[in-house]
């Protein structure tokens, strides 16, 4: 029987079990949006929820219910979007309620990749961190999938597969049109119809729950407090990254697919915070030269 692990679910005397050995929380985020006509509209949020229960099964913890609020979304109908500002300070306030339970890590995993929406978990994350003792770890699922292939996409190959090994309820590919030469509305990425399938969305599965789990155990038993202020360091500059990125818009996003970048999130996320930093530095160094180019032209 798997453990309980739903924030909602637990008895006081069971949560204050699960504070005295493990004080991790793992907060799911999404949005409401179009995933083309074969995933429901929760696939982000829903999809987050379901990577962090696993990992809390795994290896210990709490996992609170899904934030489905969220900047940014395709525009299609059904799709909420919120003001930039609000959802910075709603995962601000959500980071300091947790710790205010008694929470010593939080895991924060969106689902919901738009550059802007990472951007704001991320920063609101280290702004958090300036002040406070609790560690956050905020990611999009797919940044420690790297090595799967896996950089994201939007109800295409990897969304589709991942939704269909967690909920398979949620996907209905009778909706596609089976005529391959008929593009699909809201979908960004490898042709579904094509590529994706449970299989493949159990792998990667996997692989995003076995890593997430020995994120959340290191930043809880094994790091010092020089390596927390490094953490900190390295997210802090892939912050930067970010918006500067969002501030060359089509410019600036082929950075966020060099292999630079992705060295540079693999290292974060394996511990390795001084190669990070040596490498996100790097890549503001790069965008600063490609600003001042742009200016000049």
């Amino acid at each position: 029987m798997p453990k309980k692990v739903r924030y909602e679910e637990l008895f006081p005397h069971e949560m204050e079990s699960i504070m005295r050995d493990k004080p991790i929380v793992y907060l799911p985020f999404g949005t409401l949006e179009w995933h083309g006509l074969h995933l429901a509209l929760g696939n982000d949020a829903i999809k987050a929820y379901e990577i962090c229960l696993r990992a809390a099964e795994k290896s210990g913890g709490v996992v609170a219910p899904p934030t489905y609020w969220a900047i940014g979304g395709m525009p299609h109908p059904w799709t909420t979007r919120f003001n930039d500002d609000l959802i910075c300070e709603l995962f601000y306030a959500i980071f300091e309620q947790m710790e205010h339970v008694g929470f010593k890590v939080a895991v924060a995993v969106t689902g919901h990749y738009g550059v802007e929406q990472v951007y704001a978990l991320k920063k609101s994350a280290c702004d958090f961190m300036y002040k406070s003792a609790m560690i956050v770890a905020p990611m999009p699922e797919y940044e420690v999938a790297y090595e799967k292939g896996y950089r994201g996409d939007h109800a295409a190959k990897w969304e589709t597969s991942i939704l269909w090994a967690l909920r398979p309820e949620l996907v209905d590919m009778g909706r596609l049109s089976k005529n391959l030469e008929e593009p699909l509305e809201g979908v960004m990425g490898e042709d579904p119809r094509v590529h994706a399938s449970r299989e493949l969305g159990e792998e990667v599965v996997n692989h995003i729950v076995e890593r997430i789990s020995e994120i959340a155990d290191r930043l809880f038993n094994r790091i010092s407090p020089l390596d927390k202020e490094r953490y900190i360091r390295a997210l802090s500059v892939q912050t930067t990254i970010l918006s500067k990125v969002l501030g060359m818009r089509e410019e600036g996003y082929p950075v966020l697919r060099s292999a630079d970048y992705e060295a540079f999130i693999t290292n974060l996320w394996s511990g390795k915070y001084v190669e990070a930093i040596k490498i996100g530095e790097f890549l503001l160094l790069k965008l600063r030269e490609m600003q001042k180019s742009l200016h000049q032209a």
